[in-house]
């Protein structure tokens, strides 16, 4: 039996247009949460009219709170997540739909493997009026069964080269958030905050081990008013490839190094909030180090072309290297283009 207590925790701003659809699939949920915890931004629809009739129709505990100031997102879930007293936490969107079993199939992953760290579970794109768009959260990123079933061995190399996590598609621990929190806002000022759910799956990864479900436990919605999520993603990975694509493409080939050093000072950051927190491990601190390692690596090749083939070609052959903590072949010739 299952004895885990699962928090949910639901952080609102406008977002009426949507949240019946989400409140009403968190109440169809076969296994319901113990508590769920939402924390309103100071709506001025009608959201907080609507959290007030579910706290009273809800089948659980509602722990509410209606904000008269508008503080944000990040500052948002961060205060609910810390008032989480499950076992399990889960974060919820206020825009999406959940599979009535996405709480069942998550908890008792996370039951059969209770070393895990982080369960995540694909979810199906649909567009601002329900409709299904025909790709996948994990297609979208690139995340192929292959890449699955490798975060079964080595959980931090497949989630640091794609970013496959999506915050509404994943359960954690309670004890990873002493390491989680508070979310890094100002770790690399010049390129802004880390997503909340890709810093939360690389400290999970970190940890390990993490377990993936391929089901598709949630309708992740992409509409233009979204607060956080992939609408830039979404939109650049279907769109067809024209000349602003090509532009964009090369715009981030400017951009790499930046990116890259964005990312080593986050590795650094999670290495220290693990020891602070009493997470840390050999294996952790082997992850993290090895894709660091990577990373000054791209980030010092050298100018000589000649120099620079050896180098990228015998970072290519190493297992830490391009086609653990990169996208392989594609990153190395990026790396010798540029």
């Amino acid at each position: 039996m299952n004895d885990d207590r699962v928090s949910v925790v639901l952080a609102t701003y406008d977002g009426d247009r949507y949240l019946g659809e989400q409140l009403a699939s968190l109440m169809a949920q076969r296994r319901l949460p113990d508590e769920v915890i939402v924390i309103d931004d100071a709506s001025t629809d009608g959201t907080q009219d609507r959290l007030e009739e579910f706290a009273k129709r809800a089948p659980f505990p509602v722990d509410l709170e209606l904000r008269s100031e508008h503080l944000g997102t990040w500052t948002t879930f961060e205060e609910g997540l810390r008032r989480a007293t499950g076992d399990i936490v889960l974060i919820c969107d206020q825009d999406d739909r959940w599979r009535e079993d996405k709480l069942a199939v998550l908890t008792a992953r996370m039951a059969a493997q209770p070393d895990a760290m982080m369960a995540f579970a694909d979810a199906r794109l649909i567009d601002a009026e329900g409709g299904i768009i025909g790709r996948s959260r994990w297609r979208v990123a690139g995340f192929s069964p292959r890449h699955s079933r490798a975060v079964d061995l080595d959980p931090f190399g497949p989630l640091f080269s794609r970013q496959a996590v999506s915050g509404c598609a994943m359960a954690v621990r309670a004890e990873l958030l002493s390491a989680v929190l508070p979310f890094p806002v100002d770790v690399h000022p010049a390129l802004g905050p880390m997503m909340y759910d890709r810093w939360t799956s690389l400290t999970a990864a970190a940890v390990g081990p993490v377990i993936t479900v391929p089901e598709r436990l949630v309708d992740y919605r992409i509409h233009p008013g979204q607060q956080v999520g992939i609408p830039a993603l979404g939109v650049r990975r279907l769109a067809p490839r024209t000349a602003l694509h090509a532009a964009q493409l090369l715009h981030r080939r400017v951009e790499t190094l930046r990116r890259m050093e964005y990312h080593l000072a986050h590795l650094e950051e999670i290495a220290a909030r693990l020891r602070a927190a009493g997470l840390a491990t050999p294996a952790s601190d082997a992850r993290l180090a090895s894709a660091a390692r990577h990373l000054r690596f791209r980030t010092s090749l050298d100018r000589h072309r000649l120099s620079r083939v050896r180098s990228v070609a015998e970072e290519m052959r190493r297992e830490d290297g391009y086609r653990r903590f990169s996208l392989g072949v594609v990153s190395a010739l990026a790396d010798l283009a540029r």
